[in-house]
């Protein structure tokens, strides 16, 4: 399904119009992320979704459809990927359990038990965060069932290997963003306490820095937060300056819901919905906190889940009504068809990489690790790539064309 929709900029914005197109997937999911070298959406599928239940899916966000699922676990919750695209963690709600799901192989890898406390029971993924920069590196927050509160500390785990050092359960930061490799911030939404926590973490594990009450205000349970650049932005608006001694730095009005930070357009996004159900997509100016955009989503009736940015101009989000919402910004230039063509074969490949869906004229490839190095640049190359030299393991191939840049992944042999 596909609506067109304009919405007028803020009153101090400039005076253009937003074009933006709707669609709709449906899909009952838990947690969706987004991986731009793959321009794929990753989606947790439980099993009331049907036969292809219990699953990680894979969501083309051009062609809006569902392009394949991959069995993963009882009952798949709270994902998270690591910023180079390696790998997907997923938690279950049915088992005391973490699995990793490759995104090159589209397989799931490793998966180990969280243990648990004799007294209280096996420990579950509340919530889980990716170090960045460090894809094998992992921060848990814990919980119990049948326990409140729920929490039941954060570990630090390196594949499977926990690090010895963990936090206490009972109140703890059972929502959790990393700010860089030795910083995490915590927030308890489930008690009156209302904390902020600001955690360091080291090859021990992690500890408690500092802990702050009543943050953001208002007292809301639930509530869940964003990070990006010493700024928590809070589900139901507030923005929390973090540099120093947490303080509020501003409120957006008038909205409740899934929030993102949008790195393509300086905004932040959320997808706001209220008690009648209606739903409206809001992006607002961190700077002024004026809102920017402001549009009603008559696909979809619920509460949202968790919202993404899918490439520049892309959102997506999903819904308690079983629906994945995708969202296009006309106005930003969005590239579908060069997105969805690109692909490469064979996949894995042993000797001669082939290019497909581009022109004959490339003007330049160039082939990177996963950690981002150059492993080889080529001017004026043919659509036929020698990649016999290259050691085993996962790349990322970078296209420019006529002016344009695409990118995809390959395993060499």
């Amino acid at each position: 399904m596909k609506n067109f929709l304009f919405s007028l900029l803020g009153i101090l914005s400039l005076p253009v119009f937003a074009q933006f197109e709707v669609y709709t997937v449906d899909v009952t999911t838990n947690d969706l992320v987004y991986d731009s070298h793959t321009n794929r959406i990753y989606v947790s599928i439980p099993s009331s979704n049907g036969s292809n239940g219990n699953s990680i899916g894979v969501i083309n966000p051009y062609t809006r459809e569902l392009e394949s699922t991959t069995f993963i676990g009882s009952e798949p919750s709270v994902l998270a990927i690591s910023d180079n695209g390696q790998y997907i963690y997923s938690g279950f709600e049915q088992t005391s359990t973490v699995r990793r799901f490759e995104v090159a192989t589209q397989t799931a890898g490793l998966e180990f038990s969280l243990g648990g406390d004799d007294f209280l029971g096996p420990y579950y993924v509340n919530d889980i965060e990716v170090m960045p920069g460090s894809p094998s590196t992992i921060a848990i927050s814990r919980k119990y069932v049948d326990v409140s509160p729920t929490h039941a500390g954060i570990a630090i785990y390196d594949n499977d290997i926990m690090r010895p050092t963990v936090t206490p359960g009972h109140t703890g930061g059972n929502q959790i963003e990393f700010k860089n490799n030795t910083t995490l911030f915590g927030y308890n939404n489930e008690s009156t306490g209302f904390d902020l926590f600001r955690y360091a973490v080291n090859a021990g594990g992690i500890t408690e820095v500092s802990e702050t009450g009543g943050f953001p205000g208002g007292y809301d349970f639930y509530l869940d937060f964003a990070y990006h650049n010493d700024r928590l932005y809070y589900t139901n608006g507030s923005v929390v300056n973090v540099s120093s001694a947490p303080f509020v730095a501003g409120q957006f009005a008038n909205t409740f819901g899934s929030v993102t930070y949008d790195a393509h357009k300086d905004l932040v996004a959320f997808a706001s919905y209220n008690s009648s159900g209606s739903i409206r997509f809001k992006r607002f100016n961190p700077t002024t906190y004026l809102v920017q955009d402001d549009i009603a989503i008559s696909e979809a009736f619920g509460e949202s889940k968790s919202i993404i940015t899918c490439g520049s101009g892309c959102y997506a989000f999903n819904t308690t009504d079983n629906k994945v919402v995708i969202i296009n910004d006309g106005t930003m230039g969005l590239d579908e068809n060069s997105a969805k063509k690109l692909t490469v074969f064979p996949n894995p490949v042993d000797d001669f990489l082939n290019i497909d869906g581009v022109n004959a004229n490339l003007d330049k490839v160039q082939i990177f690790g996963l950690s981002g190095n150059l492993v080889q640049n080529i001017k004026n190359p043919s659509r036929k790539i020698n990649v016999q030299f290259l050691p085993k393991g996962i790349y990322i191939l970078k296209i420019s064309e006529n002016g344009k840049t695409m990118q995809t992944k390959f395993i060499k042999n």
